[in-house]
């Protein structure tokens, strides 16, 4: 049907639960049903209204006939009987006045419908007057009604409709313009005419009987309670006078609605509070299963005459049904918000409880809520007096809005404004509203302010009296950002915004805060927590409470922006053969941002960052960052690390960058880099000089526009190193035995099943290390897929992962275990337990481009098997986070972050300074999300909008992440030294040329010093054997020292010599250092017999003829 009614609007069939913090009501202002559907339409014409004043009399030209039944004072049931209904010529009929409640009502009807009824519809309406007569304008009487058109033949047939109403001398008709088709009424064989042409209309009427009473908190009483019924006090005084007091609503036949409010409501005359007029609602509800008693307060304006529908208050309330019952408890409870005289500004038209008492204590005969049949209603509210202002204003751009367009600045101005603004909000009697907090002790209370709009956002003020903390200790400021066209859920902007607590005495010292967020219906509000402490807001000197008033303010900017995500078909990468076991072929795609006021944001840049929102590419979010160092442009790619994000899933990702220029695309700046989402989460892109961008004819800056584009090479899963923990058994830890020899042959390691196998081989796979057999099945190999050799970074996350995940002596066992790998090419098992047998360290060191950064590696966890037990680290690798280091492209990685004051270590580096969050001047914490109250306490969480900058991993200095012991090095580390050893022998010693090799760590000699030193007696021959693999050739001639220092000590075993002698011809050392070596050796051939003796005189001409001292050798 037609809903052509301004104040009657279809009600809910049911309402949504309400808790104690004040949400919504989902029930209307109006409200009708049918016998088993209560949202159909109603409607009041205005022609009806033209009819209030005509003959008390029934007329319009037909033989009519009006009876009444009494069903008490104030319910009756009327048949208004009409002959000759379908040859009426007149246009309404309505029938005699009949008196309910002591109230005249009438019935009107339209047979060919009123002015705003759809064509062949009836109209129908019930029209209440104050029988003193219309000259009195202060009446009102809520009644509850239906209206039918009776089908004589089958009364299941018959059609009516139920609605609610409060009528008044400025509302006295209600009902439906398009009650029902004529043509159903009007057909012979429908049944709705008898004696051929008569038709029974028929309307069932409650009358409300009750009364009020509005008291201010002067205590000067508005109006009382009229003895008679006739009339129900209707309050009325000036609006700004409320702002608080006492309303009182007494029901006294409260039984005869009992059946209606199930599927309508009963509603209070209103009473002023503020801009608006509040009223009670009552109704039932179903809450689990159980029967409620609904209360609300309402603010929907009804009257239509008012233009000013921009109406609203911040209003705290308290909503009582009293008991009657002497030394008895009311129900009490306690709400707040912003009320709105329409829902359009998206403010609350209706605040309250679906569940606030259970039904069955209401009516309780013993409970006191309802004797004779009578209940009282009651709320007290508090309305604070507020002013606010807002402008919009271009000024901040300046006159640069016109370059590199051919617009003038002014269009360009016009344009901006609608993206910036200031708004103001003055609060008065703060203390007042404080002291009433702390006295009805309500926590975590918070006021919003009025709306106001910014580049199509809705955007408001949010302040918490007391703080959000407990105890009280600081006032909180969030704003709030919200999409006001309401056209997806996945809206999302970026706010650059300046919140203020003003001081009214010196407006220099106002305390300040700035941040920029991404706003989104997830995180739709930012701010500070601690944003002053409420011991200096109340001092009366500080200049922030004069005259007990607050000001606020806030300073919005909002980017105006356009994404767009599109898949690049046809540029799809060939899998090659290595990754023949990757499923899917990786679609390149591509992700392009359009900033359209970037002037605006220049200024933010050079301090701080813009960042894109968040797209998916290949299973991860990941977002473009934005920002100006040392007058050059700074473009990053970085992973979602919100709380909200599967953090556990971890990516490499491989991508080039791009500043498009709009004039000429040939000139199309890009750069390509990687990022690796959990590992090593960002890298910085630097471009060109911010000058050089901006010149009008570059084409970079298009009627203040530039284009960034993301495009996403590759994407695959990473390595997770724990996913190895599936390859040993917990049986493997008790099988170890610490001699190398024994641990070759040992068959108390169980081999690798198929199942285990493909696990393994497909976890390689997927981060890009593949696991083939070559031409002898017995003899696995582990290769990198060539996207990943010439990745530094990627090659370096995996490195550290590496090193973060070998934190404990059971995963570096689990890794050094000789494996017995099944597989063949026939697929039968086929297991081999000899030398060939590899440990999974083995096979990551066969890939060559990793094998010195695992050598460098083993070191370091043999330096830690010769700590002593307080398990302290030595040097080299306490340089963790030196400085990063720049690959070919300009990339880098960002320094780890103090985002407590917003301070970057990276001092000589700004480059990578603001890869933190943005903070204000006075070096306050980022800005956080007000409703994130569960993150107080959890700083390691991020929260939304906050890029995370993880430890220094570029290529040149991911190697430094230390072993620190977490717990003490077991006793088990002569096995751990077996191990390693036995690993570090089947190497060869030759390093690949032209392979891309991370740098290899410095102060090698020192350490394989200190485990020679320390290591047990039958393991330092090999460990002898293995110098010249485990020291860069720049410190040879330290290792050259450190391997005579071992001969000439005076517990060394002569067996000792040779390897020692096997091993320095191996060093690569000056003239100067082998004449040193030489002279030193000649010392050792008067202890030395047999084949000692043969060794050394050998080496000795070695090392003779490496310095010109052949004669004296």
């Amino acid at each position: 049907m037609k809903q052509s009614s301004p104040e009657a609007v279809s009600s809910s069939s049911s309402a949504p639960a309400l808790s104690d913090h004040s949400q919504p009501s989902a029930l209307s202002s109006s409200s009708s049903s049918s016998s088993s559907d209560k949202a159909s339409s109603i409607s009041t014409a205005a022609a009806a209204e033209d009819l209030a004043v005509g003959s008390r009399d029934g007329g319009g030209g037909a033989h009519e006939c009006v009876t009444v039944e009494r069903l008490g004072e104030f319910s009756a049931v009327c048949k208004w009987t009409v002959h000759n209904f379908p040859r009426i010529k007149a246009r309404a009929l309505w029938s005699k006045y009949f008196e309910v409640g002591g109230y005249d009502c009438r019935l009107l009807v339209y047979p060919k419908g009123d002015s705003q009824a759809l064509p062949g519809y009836i109209s129908i309406y019930l029209q209440i007057m104050d029988p003193r007569g219309t000259s009195s304008s202060k009446w009102d009487c809520f009644a509850s009604y239906r209206l039918a058109i009776v089908n004589v033949a089958d009364d299941s047939k018959t059609i009516h409709r139920d609605s609610w109403h409060r009528f008044s001398s400025k509302k006295k008709s209600h009902g439906w313009c398009d009650f029902t088709p004529s043509s159903t009424v009007f057909d012979s064989k429908s049944g709705f005419l008898f004696n051929s042409d008569t038709v029974l209309i028929t309307a069932d009427i409650l009358i409300l009987n009750e009364s009020v009473n509005f008291t201010r908190d002067n205590n000067e009483v508005q109006s009382s309670s009229a003895s008679s019924t006739i009339s129900s006090s209707v309050v009325a005084s000036p609006v700004s006078d409320a702002l608080s007091g006492k309303f009182t609503w007494k029901v006294r036949n409260f039984s005869l609605f009992k059946e209606m409010i199930k599927t309508q409501k009963i509603m209070s005359p209103v009473f002023p509070a503020g801009e608006c007029n509040l009223r009670i609602s009552v109704y039932q509800s179903s809450v689990n299963g159980a029967e409620y008693l609904s209360m609300c307060l309402e603010s929907k304006d009804t009257d239509k005459t008012v233009i000013l529908s921009d109406r609203s208050c911040w209003c705290l309330f308290r909503m009582s049904v009293l008991n009657q019952k002497p030394g008895s408890n009311h129900m009490h409870r306690d709400s707040y918000g912003r009320f709105a005289a329409d829902n359009k500004s998206g403010d609350n038209t209706s605040l309250g409880w679906n569940d606030y008492m259970k039904m069955s204590d209401f009516f309780g005969p013993e409970t006191g809520f309802l004797v004779d049949d009578t209940a009282v209603f009651s709320t007290s509210f508090h309305v604070i007096k507020e002013f606010s202002n807002f402008s919009k204003s271009g000024g901040l751009i300046g006159g640069r809005s016109g370059s590199g367009s051919g617009s003038g600045s002014g269009s360009g101005a016009r344009k901006l404004d609608g993206h910036m603004g200031k708004f103001t909000w003055k609060i008065e009697n703060f203390t007042r509203l404080k002291d009433l907090l702390k006295k009805r002790k309500i926590t975590g209370l918070c006021i919003k302010s009025r709306r106001f709009q910014i580049g199509n956002r809705d955007c408001r003020l949010i302040v918490y009296p007391r703080g959000q903390s407990q105890p009280p200790c600081h006032l909180s400021v969030f704003l709030e950002v919200t999409d006001s066209r309401n056209t997806s859920n996945d809206w999302s902007c970026f706010v650059s915004h300046r919140l203020s607590v003003v001081n009214q005495k010196m407006e220099e010292k106002s305390v300040t805060k700035e941040s920029q967020n991404r706003y989104s219906k997830a995180a739709k509000d930012w701010g500070w927590r601690e944003f002053v402490t409420l011991t200096s807001l109340f001092d009366q000197d500080s200049g922030f409470l004069v005259q007990d008033t607050v000001v606020f303010s806030a300073e919005v900017l909002i980017l105006k922006e356009m994404s767009i995500m599109q898949d690049i078909s046809d540029q799809e990468t060939e899998s090659n053969n290595a990754g023949s076991h990757i499923d899917t072929v990786w679609k390149r795609s591509s992700f392009t941002w359009k900033v359209e006021n970037f002037l605006s944001f220049k200024e933010i840049m050079e301090t701080r960052k813009i960042f894109s929102k968040f797209f998916q590419a290949g299973g991860c979010e990941l977002r473009i960052g934005v920002y100006e160092s040392f007058e050059t442009i700074c473009i990053y790619l970085e992973s979602d690390q919100s709380v909200g994000s599967d953090l556990d899933k971890n990516f490499w990702v491989r991508y080039r960058m791009a500043v498009v220029n709009q004039k000429n695309p040939a000139k199309t700046v890009w750069k390509e880099s990687s990022i690796c989402t959990k590992t090593w989460n960002n890298s910085v892109l630097q471009f060109m000089k911010v000058s050089d961008m901006l010149e009008v004819d570059a084409g970079f800056l298009v009627r203040d526009t530039v284009v960034f584009v993301c495009e996403i090479l590759d994407c695959c899963p990473w390595f997770e190193f724990s996913d190895l923990e599936v390859f040993a058994s917990d049986d493997d830890q008790d099988a170890l035995t610490t001699d190398p020899d024994e641990l070759v042959d040992s068959e108390d390691s169980e081999g690798i099943s198929g199942d285990e196998e493909d696990i393994f081989r497909n976890l390689l796979s997927r981060a890009g290390f593949h696991l083939t057999y070559g031409d002898n099945p017995s003899q696995p190999q582990v290769t990198l897929q060539e996207k990943l050799l010439m990745d530094a970074g990627a090659i370096a996350g995996f490195l550290t992962g590496l090193r973060v995940y070998l934190d404990d002596p059971a995963k570096v066992k689990r890794l050094l275990l000789p494996t017995k790998l099944s597989g063949s090419n026939d697929g039968k098992k086929a297991t081999k337990s000899d030398e060939s047998s590899p440990s999974l360290m083995n096979l990551l060191m066969g890939v060559k481009v990793l094998q010195q950064a695992i050598i460098d590696l083993l070191l370091d966890i043999m330096v830690e098997c010769c700590q002593p037990s307080d398990g302290s680290s030595i040097g080299g690798s306490t340089d963790a986070n030196s400085k990063p280091s720049p690959d070919e492209n300009g990339a880098a990685t960002p320094l780890e972050s103090d985002r407590e004051n917003g301070a970057s270590e990276s001092v000589p580096f700004p480059v990578y300074e603001r890869l933190d969050s943005g903070v204000d001047e006075g070096g306050s914490a980022s800005a956080v999300q007000s409703s994130d109250m569960n993150l107080l306490g959890r700083p390691e969480k991020a929260l939304p909008g906050q890029p995370i900058c993880p430890p220094e991993t570029s290529a040149g200095a991911s190697e430094h992440v230390p072993i620190h012991s977490k717990t003490k090095w077991p006793e088990q580390s002569e096995e751990l030294l077996g191990l390693i050893v036995n690993s570090l022998r089947a190497l060869d010693g030759a390093v690949p040329q032209g392979c891309l090799e991370p740098r290899r760590r410095p102060q090698s000699a020192q350490k394989i010093a200190l485990v020679l030193d320390k290591a047990p007696k039958h393991l330092q021959a090999d460990l002898v054997a293995l110098v010249p693999k485990l020291v860069e050739q720049s410190e040879h001639p330290l290792a050259a020292c450190v391997l005579l220092e071992q001969l000439q000590k005076p517990d060394a075993e002569p067996a000792l010599r040779i390897p020692v002698f096997g091993a320095l011809s191996q060093l690569e050392c000056g003239s100067e250092v082998w004449e040193r070596v030489l002279f030193q050796s000649f010392d050792l051939l008067t202890c030395s017999n047999d084949e000692p003796l043969v060794t050394a005189i050998d080496f000795i001409f070695k090392a003779a003829s490496q310095c010109q001292h052949l004669p004296e050798a």
